[in-house]
């Protein structure tokens, strides 16, 4: 994934872009993302089903988890600890 830097921005946009990310739970960073991506005219939905996406490549990627018992099992042996 590409990366992009953005020096000298004035004080009134920065201060702008934090209050922005803190109401939306997200660092400056994923914001700043979010609003290009808004103005760049890409769909919420899409950007959804592309995250979406690259999580399913990566978790295809990983070795499937191998339990020692079947859950239940695990459960039982664990209540009755």
């Amino acid at each position: 994934m590409a990366s992009l830097q953005i020096r000298d921005i004035p004080e009134p946009l920065h201060r702008q872009l934090q209050l922005r990310a803190r109401r939306h739970h997200r660092s400056l960073a994923q914001q700043a993302l979010w609003d290009l991506e808004a103005m760049a005219g890409l769909d919420p939905l899409q950007r959804r089903q592309a995250a979406l996406k690259r999580l399913r490549g990566f978790w295809e990627q990983q070795p499937a988890v191998v339990w020692p018992a079947p859950p239940e099992e695990m459960l039982r042996a664990d209540r009755d600890r």
